[in-house]
């Protein structure tokens, strides 16, 4: 009767069951591309050049809307300048005809009446030459701010359009670097085996991009998750052609 076993278990090493054996080499070969290609992609959208030219083209924009608001302000105080201009004239001619009234009338009832009259007309005169004085030095003021704005926007406008292409100029070399990968991508790809692309397709769909991966320092680069000694070594005692995955993420392990 036995009451033992040859020897402890060893730890599973694979989820799924592969009929054939697989070229982890170029499958990883084509993880590296795959993986080069996300990068450079989101590379390609933070270049430098990008960052500076969406920085100095905010700039411009905000200069344009301020000479905006300038002008806006200028045009809202010509208007009121121009409608004051109307008022003070009309109380002059009403001043010079009730002056002129003045002169035909004996009566000292009348008389009073038209000098506390005019009066008036004169105190609203003043108000509307004092704010014509406000207006006048608000203009002159918003000019000198509308001189410099325009200064700086032209200064920002040409650094704008050498930014632009600097930008242009790193946006064709990383294009042409994608490119580059994207054929290399097509070569490697092709030169598998139709069931291990299938197979390298699948998982990298389904473990976020990263479908075979190497073990470093003890940890699998994939999911980056420490593999125990006894799985490590279970694994080393594999055959060298055996299909071996992650025990963490199932991802495959290229040894």
């Amino acid at each position: 009767m036995c009451h033992g076993t040859d020897g402890p278990a060893e730890p599973p090493l694979t989820g799924h069951l592969y009929s054939r054996i697989m070229d982890l080499g170029a499958m990883h070969g084509l993880q590296s591309i795959d993986t080069a290609i996300e990068q450079a992609t989101h590379a390609r959208t933070r270049l430098l050049e990008i960052v500076e030219h969406d920085a100095v083209v905010a700039e411009v924009n905000a200069l344009r809307a301020d000479i905006e608001r300038v002008r806006r302000s200028q045009k809202k105080a010509q208007d009121e300048l121009d409608r004051l201009e109307g008022e003070s004239a009309e109380i002059d001619a009403h001043r010079a005809r009730l002056e002129k009234q003045l002169k035909t009338i004996i009566s000292p009832r009348e008389a009073e009446a038209l000098q506390h009259e005019m009066q008036v007309l004169a105190a609203t005169r003043n108000e509307l030459d004092d704010r014509g004085i406000e207006l006048l030095e608000g203009s002159s003021a918003a000019d000198e701010e509308l001189g410099e704005l325009e200064a700086r926007a032209e200064r920002t406008g040409a650094s704008e359009a050498m930014l632009a292409e600097r930008r242009r100029a790193a946006e064709v070399r990383a294009d042409s670097d994608l490119a580059e990968l994207a054929e290399r991508r097509r070569e490697s790809a092709a030169a598998l085996v139709a069931t291990d692309l299938e197979v390298y397709e699948r998982l990298r769909k389904s473990l976020g991009g990263i479908a075979v991966c190497r073990i470093e320092h003890g940890a699998c680069t994939g999911c980056r998750m420490e593999i125990s000694i006894a799985e490590l070594d279970a694994i080393k005692r594999r055959p060298a052609d055996d299909v071996v995955e992650c025990p963490n993420c199932t991802r495959l392990l290229v040894r």
